[in-house]
């Protein structure tokens, strides 16, 4: 991949088919690497419902990663106040990753939206995840969610960033 091809751009709602499909590949992969199951992902990831939610809600800044006229990956957040920022999702192309898409998006994300910390979920099942996070990101894991409130536990992560 030449990075130089690489562009990160505001999401368009006409981008919502192309971004649910791309989603619906990225969390199968993950899930058949990982658990052995065919499908699965968040509530709504292979309808368009999750990107119509989270992507276009008007709290959240939204982004695609394109090669040319191609989505291969996207980015969620949600600024807070207080500089308490939150990663809500991120996925790349399943073809496409371990190339620096997903660190370009959070890099995109990062610099536009100053932070003092930043906090994300990932699921506990998703080590290429963690690694990604923790190894590229600077992301310390912090905890675990309560398997008696969600069996599906997701590891807690926070980015802190030094007082200027």
């Amino acid at each position: 991949m030449d990075k130089n091809n690489l562009s990160i751009q505001a999401i368009e709602k006409k981008d919502a088919q192309e971004l649910t499909a791309l989603m619906i590949r990225s969390f199968d992969d993950d899930s058949q690497r990982h658990l052995a199951q065919e499908h699965g992902g968040p509530p709504g990831y292979d309808t368009g419902d999750f990107i119509r939610k989270n992507a276009y809600n008007s709290y959240a800044r939204a982004f695609k990663a394109c090669l040319g006229d191609t989505i291969v990956g996207c980015i969620i957040v949600f600024p807070r106040r207080g500089g308490h920022n939150v990663l809500g999702c991120m996925f790349t192309d399943p073809a496409m990753q371990r190339l620096g898409i997903g660190k370009a998006l959070f890099d995109h994300v990062e610099k536009n939206f100053p932070a003092r910390s930043w906090s994300l979920e990932t699921p506990a099942f998703a080590r290429s995840n963690h690694v990604f996070y923790e190894q590229h990101l600077g992301f310390s894991k912090i905890g675990e969610t309560d398997p008696a409130q969600d069996p599906m536990i997701q590891f807690l992560y926070r980015k802190e960033y030094a007082p200027a």
